[in-house]
């Protein structure tokens, strides 16, 4: 071919029109780790802009993307080989798929004349991803790569986001072929709803300004949708009190008048109360209503209407009986909303609830009060950071105490609970804007699912503060065999005690340790402003001793 040629015309690799896909994407990371079945993608990326961050694990690769992408606002992309690279990705497809992000997954796969024959590393990607995926698909042809990948970034991030995977052969991505990277997707039947039906919207605005106690519970769907200026506007307007789930954390502030505290299994009382037994109407926005939210959903406001106002009409109904449904992106949606209400104004001169500000503060006696004293000392640290946590009491007691608007949104896993997601997802979130330090408040049952991840954050000189809220156990389960199982405890405690610091050492990292609830300021503080990775052993039992405590109080 002459160098004049088109470039449509060209035969390359299918790696080097992926990477080239990858260009025109915007994408400036990708988080892998290299195997047999993909090395054709490494190869090409040598002559690539992109930026490749090989992580200790593809588990760890695919929470990096989705910090990145919840960052940055566009798809984060991870990258593993074929049979136990893909399987590895799961989970972390599993946690980005209900919590809503976008991330494009790219596995390599045998060579296509062996699929099916139980080959070296061989396994179904297709089938076991397709229940943890928004779309998934193995890519058999070289003229449907293309098409492929550029479909792979508009699903992810489109309509309601999620994770796509394509499981690509290596034959495929070897062979040459003239790859038209100008292709634009067009997929039939996949038609996102963005504007709301207007008779609902009537109907919705209608029944607002008819309710006598209206409530408003949102959830991530508002942040997801980049939608908080518009609902910040909405809720002005109308002058209605709101509750959220676990992922609305910093659309609203959290000494909002209008803001009661957050609903569920770990909420506030009051919060839940409002909406069981008081509320006559509920606008839902952005949540699909789990069970940890609903607490019971026998009780689930059951003397109120419901709206339900979400872009996935799959979670319109599905737990709970919606009186009036909405399809549509929330920030089209409440644009439409907030502009009809400019012209006919239904604002109450004051909110209709009674509760106040003391009444959602969670009661935190004894040896609770430390966690509160130590997630509220971090909330005062005056600077912006990005703030994950992974999964456990910590990530309770962070989402209600980390309240500080330049720490949030939180990054954390709401849907699947993923211990081991709140260290690389930091590592990823910071690769989305490095100019902001990234802090990782982890159990140490946490901590220790993904901690080889920190050398990643050492080889990338990454800003990394990791907190180890370290009991020496698994708190949540041993506060669930308390309240539920008699005080039957078992299977809880870790009986091996691990030098934090000399672990981040061995890694070329910083080790620090606090046993003092006065040490936690200035220590964390000392770590961020370090900029170096730094492992923080806040170890709970010596806190609670030096403050002439127990355990026990903690989970009473």
């Amino acid at each position: 071919m002459s160098d004049n040629e088109p470039e449509q015309n060209r035969e390359i690799s299918g790696a080097r029109a992926l990477v080239k896909v990858l260009e025109l994407e915007g994408v400036d990371t990708v988080f892998g780790y290299p195997g047999g079945a993909n090395l054709p993608i490494y190869d090409a990326l040598i002559d690539s802009p992109i930026r490749h961050i090989l992580a200790r694990h593809e588990q760890g690769a695919a929470h990096m993307a989705d910090g990145y992408a919840r960052v940055k606002g566009r798809p984060g992309v991870c990258i593993a080989t074929s049979g136990p690279g893909a399987t590895n990705l799961v989970t972390g497809m599993a946690n980005a798929m209900l919590d809503s992000v976008p991330v494009v997954a790219l596995t390599g796969q045998i060579t296509r004349s062996l699929i099916g024959t139980d080959a070296f590393q061989e396994v179904d990607c297709i089938n076991i991803t397709m229940p943890v995926t928004k779309h998934n698909e193995l890519v058999f042809s070289s003229t449907n790569l293309v098409p492929a990948l550029k479909s792979a970034f508009y699903l992810a991030d489109t309509g309601r986001k999620g994770p796509v995977l394509l499981d690509i052969p290596i034959d495929v991505l070897e062979e040459s072929f003239p790859h038209d990277t100008d292709f634009e997707p067009e997929l039939q039947g996949y038609q996102p709803t963005i504007e709301g039906n207007i008779g609902q919207v009537k109907r919705a605005i209608k029944a607002l300004a008819k309710a006598e106690k209206p409530l408003i519970l949102f959830g991530g769907g508002v942040a997801l949708s980049k939608s908080g200026k518009e609902f910040n506007e909405f809720i002005r307007a109308v002058n209605i009190p709101v509750v959220r789930t676990l992922m609305g954390t910093g659309i609203i502030d959290e000494d909002d008048p209008l803001y009661l505290g957050m609903i569920g299994t770990h909420g506030h009382h009051a919060a839940n109360r409002v909406i069981q037994k008081e509320a006559d109407l509920v606008f839902v926005i952005g949540t699909r209503l789990g069970n940890r939210a609903m607490v019971k959903s026998q009780i689930f406001a059951k003397n109120a209407k419901i709206i339900h106002l979400d872009i996935d009409p799959a979670e319109i109904g599905k737990n709970i009986k919606a009186d009036i449904p909405i399809v549509g992106d929330i920030k089209h949606v409440l644009q439409d909303i907030n502009e009809r209400i400019a012209k006919k104004p239904i604002r109450r001169d004051e909110p209709w609830t009674t509760i106040k500000k003391k009444d959602i503060r969670l009661s935190t006696k004894d040896g609770a009060a430390i966690m509160e004293t130590i997630f509220t000392l971090v909330s005062g640290i005056d600077m912006k950071i990005h703030i994950s946590t992974d999964v456990g009491r910590h990530q309770m007691w962070a989402n209600h105490f980390c309240t500080n608007p330049d720490h949030l949104p939180l990054i954390t896993s709401g849907g699947l609970g993923t211990m081991g997601f709140g260290l690389p997802a930091a590592i990823g979130a910071w690769f989305a804007e490095p100019e902001t330090p990234v802090v990782s408040i982890s159990g140490d049952g946490s901590f220790l699912m993904n901690m080889q991840e920190f050398v990643v954050a050492v080889e990338n000189q990454v800003p990394l503060t990791v907190m180890v809220i370290n009991d020496h156990r698994l708190s949540m389960i041993r506060e669930l065999q308390r309240s539920h199982y008699g005080e039957r405890y078992t299977t809880h405690d870790f009986r091996a005690d691990i030098n934090y610091i000399s672990l981040a050492e061995s890694m070329g990292g910083v080790g620090k340790r606090v046993t003092h609830k006065d040490q936690i300021v200035p220590v964390v503080k000392a770590a961020i402003e370090s900029r170096r990775p730094t492992i923080i052993d806040c170890d709970l039992d010596k806190i609670l001793k030096s403050s002439h405590l127990t355990y026990n109080s903690v989970a009473s």
